[in-house]
């Protein structure tokens, strides 16, 4: 049986669509060379998206999407990914979760990346690793080390 790695991700700009399937194609040429690199299942989560239970471990990729925050009042407010909350919280799915991948823009500063981080806190789950916009190739390659090796050590 193929090992597998499920992510979760939630796309509105179509920065996270296009890294995830990118990985997903990656993971099937790394597949294709050797048999024990594991293949990617990808389940795109949006406001439409009824949660369900889920038995596999998975991970999952966040955009970053949180408005507010000042220099006088730092408080922040998620914005569009509550779907993911819902997922995670449906039948104790966070349980299964094996971390977070965020993605975001660098010019943000401190802000990047801040949707996964404040997952991340809020879910005591680790934040494995974070690319900016699209990704880049050495992005996915990274990534796809870093999820097979925590996956399946």
């Amino acid at each position: 049986m193929d090992k597998k790695i499920k992510i979760v991700y939630m796309s509105f700009s179509g920065n996270v669509r296009s890294f995830t399937h990118r990985l997903q194609e990656y993971a099937t040429q790394q597949h294709h060379l050797n048999n024990e690199n594991p293949i990617i299942e990808l389940l795109e989560l949006s406001e439409y998206t009824i949660p369900t239970k889920t038995e596999d471990e998975f991970f999952v990729i966040l955009p970053t999407y949180m408005v507010g925050g000042t220099r006088f009042m730092p408080t922040l407010t998620e914005i569009l990914t509550t779907p993911m909350r819902d997922y995670l919280e449906c039948d104790e799915n966070v349980e299964r979760c094996l971390g977070l991948i965020g993605s975001g823009n660098l010019t943000l500063g401190k802000m990047y990346v801040i949707t996964a981080k404040t997952y991340a806190h809020d879910y005591d789950l680790p934040l494995l690793s974070a690319f900016e916009s699209r990704g880049t190739t050495r992005d996915i390659e990274r990534i796809y080390k870093i999820l097979n090796e925590k996956a399946f050590g």
